[in-house]
């Protein structure tokens, strides 16, 4: 599909991403629902039904991985769309847009793990430090503290974390430096990716800074600026827009394959690269479900999957206390054992934290976004 066919006046209009972004919300709040439970209960065997399905569950994180490139695509593209249409950029008007879109939930979530969660049934004071989340170096906070957090729901901000870092970095060095070359930018995420595989090379040993730190995640980063950078120029569209249903096919097998025997595939020395080779085929996805024509699914057509993509944010940034709560719940009546009993957990996890985003957005997040039509 036509990019600049679905164009709203100055703004570019990505189709599929919006379902990309729930799905993979959902996967993350799947994965979270055990590991996240599996730390707050302790170790329970669900049965053989559930340690096959763990094969697929643990795969959630990738979810992760998806939203942090398809940040980097979208950024990238939008910051050269600007910048040609334009003749420059505003920083300033990009950065109020970043932070109205990001600093409302997260400082609402920010407030409550520090100052109410403390004082509620349940709650329990927390070891982080609250002038790093300020600051949004809660990765940095994260590695630190370890293995002393017991409740993580402000553990998740680590990734919005990233992506402030992110949001400043990108702006600036586009903003301030553009270059005349599409080679400069090309050389320069490639030089990010090197230094971030670099980076885990000699952290290989330390499993939190592989995880959580800037510098080792930014090679999906700096993978969707390549693909951000490839769809301005227009060679996206061009080698995905015809390519044969039979091929795209064959690409999600052996992409899914991949993803499903990634403990296999990359152990020792070899998981340097347990971000960057995936994040390659997560990467082909974005493009070819914006792009090609030939697709045997487009991810937008799933019922509810466009709309729940504009509750991703508040998804990610809420199910977390929903674990926590429901746990006890769950504990406390004896719900510790059986599948069926994870299964409902997981629904009303779902549940109660779609919900819960749903009027996040129209009743608290939306008033901010309704001011970005200011700094346009």
């Amino acid at each position: 599909m036509n990019i600049q066919q679905e164009t709203s006046g100055k703004h570019p209009i990505f189709p599929n991403l919006n379902g990309l972004r729930f799905a993979g919300a959902i996967a993350v709040i799947i994965y979270h629902c055990y590991t996240l439970n599996r730390e707050i209960w302790g170790s329970f065997y669900y049965g053989y039904a559930f340690q096959k399905a763990w094969i697929f569950i643990s795969k959630g994180h990738f979810g992760v991985s998806m939203f942090f490139i398809m940040s980097g695509f979208l950024i990238t593209y939008l910051l050269l769309h600007e910048s040609s249409r334009e003749g420059k950029i505003n920083l300033f008007n990009y950065l109020m847009r970043r932070f109205l879109r990001v600093w409302p939930l997260y400082f609402l979530i920010v407030g409550f793990g520090f100052f109410i969660f403390p004082h509620l049934p349940y709650g329990i004071e927390t070891v982080h430090e609250f002038w790093r989340f300020a600051l949004f170096l809660s990765n940095i906070d994260e590695i630190i503290v370890g293995a002393r957090d017991s409740i993580n729901f402000l553990t998740v901000t680590w990734t919005v974390s990233v992506e402030e870092q992110f949001y400043l970095a990108w702006g600036i060095l586009i903003g301030l430096f553009t270059f005349r070359k599409t080679a400069t930018y090309l050389l320069f995420f490639l030089a990010i990716i090197a230094a971030s595989l670099l980076f885990r090379a000699f952290n290989l040993h330390d499993h939190r800074v592989l995880e959580y730190h800037t510098f080792s995640v930014m090679s999906d980063l700096a993978t969707g600026g390549i693909i951000g950078l490839c769809a301005w120029k227009g060679l996206a569209q061009r080698w995905m827009e015809w390519l044969p249903r039979w091929s795209i096919v064959l690409i999600y097998l052996a992409g899914g394959v991949l993803l499903l025997w990634e403990d296999l595939l990359f152990r020792g020395s070899l998981f340097i690269f347990e971000r960057f080779i995936p994040g390659l085929f997560l990467a082909f996805i974005i493009l070819e479900q914006i792009y090609a024509k030939n697709s045997f699914y487009k991810i937008d057509r799933f019922p509810g999957f466009f709309r729940g993509g504009k509750l991703t944010y508040g998804l990610y940034m809420y199910h977390c206390i929903y674990i926590y709560y429901w746990s006890i719940f769950f504990r406390s009546n004896g719900y510790t054992t059986e599948a069926f009993q994870f299964i409902l957990f997981t629904l009303a996890v779902l549940v109660s934290t779609y919900l819960t985003s749903h009027v996040s957005y129209h009743y608290f997040e939306k008033p901010f976004l309704g001011l970005k039509k200011h700094f346009r």
